[in-house]
């Protein structure tokens, strides 16, 4: 019958740290390109987790997405086109113009 001591024990335990701790160093000799590719879907699963959308199937998922980029890019195009008229006729009504400031004097 044999008995582990508990040095050998530790000294068993701080080994597999140390191989963890080179895996760990291989793992971040990544090139630029996977650690971007992984850190996307990383913020995709938490926009997925963040929107419960993990739970449709993916057509669901693709439809709600395509709605929703819909509707933002009307609302996008239509502050672009839009509120730079209406900025410019609520500057044009409640300011007065140079000639009637001249006018009056």
């Amino acid at each position: 019958m044999s008995f582990t001591t508990r040095t050998s024990y530790l000294d068993s335990l701080t080994t597999n740290n140390n191989d963890l701790t080179i895996k760990t160093n291989l793992r971040q000799k990544k090139s630029w390109y996977k650690s971007l590719y992984e850190d996307s879907q990383r913020l995709y699963m938490q926009f997925l987790l963040m929107t419960t959308l993990y739970v449709m199937e993916p057509w669901e998922r693709v439809l709600i997405m395509g709605i929703f980029l819909c509707i933002i890019s009307l609302v996008t195009y239509s502050a672009l086109v839009y509120i730079p008229f209406h900025i410019h006729y609520l500057l044009q009504s409640t300011m007065p113009s140079i000639s009637t400031v001249f006018a009056l004097r």
